[in-house]
Parts: structure tokens; sequence; C-alpha cells
């Protein structure tokens, strides 16, 4: 089969690529190759249609394994990072970025050097859909392995506050605490918000040592101006 003088070029720098880096352990083909979105604009491009049964049938194996991975890989990476309100990334993976601001559905959070929630703040405010969101993320997530048998996957801004569903707005709760004391205590201020009060909070998140478990919470909230606290225990 003839080549088009795109495949012959393309096909000309992956072998001269090849000579030099056989020796060394590193891909035989050009940089382009390594980013998956760079692939796909070449199989959509005019060149790409030209070239791209060329070099497949040249190299059949190794272009499949290598553009096949840079694909997967790159989506992949692009899936496992989260951005806030404002676009700024705040997560990797399952992990939060440690000393960090960020800002979902409206409340504020802050993280310490080793990613852990340490406040989430804001104005509440009854969310306009129905049901809860299932939460996003395992407990083993959350917890990191330092969850106890029975916890809660417990949201810090509640569900009914339109609170996040995932890691972001998660700890490790005592189910006791978070499905009594915890729910009471939402419960209240829900109704101070229906009634149309402002109802504002500031949720510090106390651990002890390395631990991702919170000991407990202090909960810093006012209602039309009107300051008052709580804490709640972790079990």
């Amino acid at each position: 089969m003839e080549c088009s003088e795109g495949g012959k070029d393309l096909v000309k720098d992956v072998r001269d690529t090849s000579d030099e880096s056989r020796d060394k352990g590193k891909s035989i083909f050009p940089d382009f190759f390594k980013d998956g979105k760079e692939l796909v604009d070449l199989e959509k491009s005019e060149l790409g249609k030209n070239i791209s049964e060329d070099i497949k049938s040249i190299f059949p194996n190794f272009i499949r394994t290598e553009c096949n991975f840079c694909i997967e890989y790159s989506a992949m990476d692009k899936a496992r990072q989260y951005f806030d309100d404002n676009g700024n990334l705040y997560r990797t993976g399952d992990d939060l970025l440690p000393n960090n601001k960020y800002e979902i559905n409206g409340y504020s959070y802050e993280t310490d050097d080793k990613g852990r929630i340490t406040s989430a703040e804001g104005t509440l405010n009854i969310k306009d859909r129905e049901g809860r969101l299932t939460i996003g993320d395992s407990i083993e997530t959350i917890g990191k392995g330092d969850q106890k048998d029975g916890d809660d996957r417990g949201h810090l801004i509640g569900d009914r506050f339109n609170g996040s569903n995932g890691l972001e707005n998660m700890i490790p709760q005592d189910a006791d605490i978070n499905r009594k004391d915890y729910r009471n205590f939402e419960n209240e201020l829900a109704k101070e918000v229906k009634d149309g009060k402002e109802v504002c909070v500031r949720i510090e998140v106390i651990y002890s040592g390395d631990s991702r478990r919170p000991e407990a919470l202090v909960v810093n909230y006012s209602i039309d101006g009107k300051e008052s606290a709580r804490v709640f225990t972790n079990g």
C-alpha cells in the first residue's frame, strides 16, 4: 500500500525517534502521542484521516497499544480532577488539596496540611431539589482507614441545605450522633430558614493527632444576628 505524503513524514519521525530512544527505555513515538486530546484531534483532522490507516498498518501493535493507553490515561487523569464553584482545583483523585480553600454550592471550606477539612461555613438555604443525593464517596475514601465500624458518611453542611455529596463535605461520623443529635440540630436550623430568618454557620472540625476521623464538631451559628454555639462529640 502506498502511504500518503503526510503518512510518510509521520513514519519517518517515528522511525527517527525509535532509533534514538530504543536503548533508553523511552517511548518510540513523538511527543504529540503523549496527549490523548491531541490524538483525538489528529484522528479527526484531514491529516489524521489520510494517515490513520497508514500508520496502523505499519505499526499495528505498537501504535494501538501506545495510543490507546495515552487516551485512556488522559481521560482518567482529567476525570480525577475536581473544581469548585470558582473553577479552582480542590481535589485530585481521592484526596483534597492540603492547605486549601474552596467553595462548593456557595459554602466555603478549608483544609489543613494533611488535606483534612478543618472548617465549613456559609449562609444556609433550603435546597430546591427533591430527594437526597447519593453520596459519591465510600466511607473508606472519606475515613482513609480511621473510620470506625458503624460510622456514617456525615455531611458537614446537610443535604437539605444543598450541601454537596462528596469528600469535600464529608467526615466519618458516629451514626448515633449523625442520625439523632446532629439531625435534630439541623431540623431546628431548617425551621428557622423556612421561617425566613438568616441562618449562618461556621463548623470547626477538631481532630486528634493525624487521624482523619474528627473527635468533635464545634458549630458557631447565628439566627438573624443572634449568635450561639454547639459542640458535638464524635462518639
